[in-house]
């Protein structure tokens, strides 16, 4: 199994300067490449290879003009041509869109797919040395690569791709529904209990310090050393909005796979909802960035998240008896069951009713969780580990309580 661990790292000055080299190198490569790709294409209706690529690369090297680029790691450059092959693959596979060209002023990095280890608390990369890092926690299995970055705020990190122990079994589960929203931005019911957490609304908290950094360089003349100071403060601004959202989700969903093995939320349609009115509070929220942190860290410890149908009327079934409300409206945020009478909350029946479908799908047998068995309140897992899956599809005595 591999695992990612992100560190901060502190180059001196020369590293610095040999990092900057590295990043202008890679970056020029991929750009290159992908002007010559485009024009090929063009020309003869067919792309370039990494093979082609990479062969060419080194006949470039060679031309007294790009002699530059022997200064930098070839393994990096190999690399970049990789990833640009890997770009092209996934746009005709339509998994994502049509590979850019890269800009200085953006983020950089690179990745070093060899020779990079741990050496007295730093992180020894080929033609650095060994570069200042803030290592977290102990790396015991081999490491696969490492990916340096810098930030827009001149923030160095490192991304360290290793190895470790896939053999994680579990005996019993748990099994929770959360219900995603605006005013609760999670609402979890365990079979037990209901308890919500309130959202912090990151962007709106630092909005004010936010719109008058941005006046300020809205008056800056263009090219000026006073505009480049402004935007560093308004991009400081920026990634304290971001890390203030992703240290909160990091927690809540720390907590959340701490407390249950198996977690049953929506599917919701994200790009969707970003469209609407509500776009802004939508993407403070980071529905999409919780949904993934809880994927890998239940997959890390031998859980599982599974996603309901975003068309499975969560919120309109009453939990009890199961009658559909089809006059509730987005406003109203209690309401009476006209068949048994119960009186429910909105975000509460709909973590029940997500609950009681994950423990359905689980009983079904639905591909990729034949493992489970669910039973009442808890789940039993049958020799399961996170990386093993059964492809199968096998028959299971499931009971599941109502």
């Amino acid at each position: 199994m591999l695992n990612v661990l992100k560190v901060r790292i502190y180059p001196n000055k020369e590293q610095e300067i040999a990092l900057a080299k590295n990043f202008g190198s890679v970056r020029f490569v991929w750009n290159y490449y992908l002007n010559k790709t485009n024009t090929q294409y063009v020309e003869t209706g067919k792309g370039m290879t990494y093979c082609q690529m990479a062969k060419h690369l080194t006949l470039l090297k060679k031309n007294s003009d790009y002699e530059w680029l022997k200064e930098a790691t070839a393994a990096t450059l190999q690399q970049s041509l990789k990833n640009l092959e890997t770009a092209f693959k996934n746009f005709f596979s339509k998994r994502a869109k049509f590979p850019k060209f890269k800009s200085k002023h953006k983020k950089q990095s690179i990745r070093y797919p060899e020779s990079c280890s741990i050496r007295n608390n730093g992180l020894k990369l080929p033609k650095l040395g060994v570069v200042k890092a803030k290592i977290s926690k102990n790396i015991n299995g081999k490491i696969k690569s490492v990916t340096v970055s810098k930030t827009s705020t001149d923030k160095y990190f490192a991304a360290i791709l290793f190895e470790t122990d896939d053999l994680i079994t579990i005996d019993k589960l748990k099994i929770s529904g959360i219900d995603l929203g605006l005013n609760s931005l999670v609402t979890v019911f365990d079979g037990e209990i209901t308890y919500k957490v309130d959202p912090i609304k990151p962007t709106r908290k630092y909005a004010k310090r936010l719109r008058r950094r941005q006046q300020t360089l809205s008056r800056r003349v263009k090219g000026s050393n006073n505009r480049r100071k402004a935007i560093k403060k308004v991009a400081r601004i920026h990634e304290k909005i971001s890390n203030t959202r992703q240290d909160f989700l990091h927690k809540l969903s720390r907590k959340l796979c701490d407390e249950n093995q198996i977690v049953v939320s929506e599917n919701l349609n994200i790009k969707g909802l970003a469209r609407t009115k509500l776009a802004k509070s939508i993407h403070d929220a980071g529905f999409g960035m919780l949904l993934n942190f809880l994927s890998y860290k239940l997959e890390r410890e031998g859980g599982k998240l599974i996603e309901v149908d975003r068309f499975y009327p969560s919120t309109k079934l009453c939990s009890c008896c199961g009658f559909k409300n089809d006059v509730l409206t987005l406003s109203i945020r209690d309401w009476v069951c006209p068949s048994c009478l119960t009186n429910h909350d909105r975000d509460g029946n709909a973590a029940r009713n997500l609950r009681q479908e994950g423990i359905r799908i689980l009983s079904t047998n639905t591909v990729g969780h034949t493992e489970f068995q669910a039973c009442g309140e808890t789940v039993r897992l049958i020799g399961t580990c996170t990386k093993k899956q059964v492809s199968e599809n096998q028959e299971s005595v499931v009971t599941a309580l109502a």
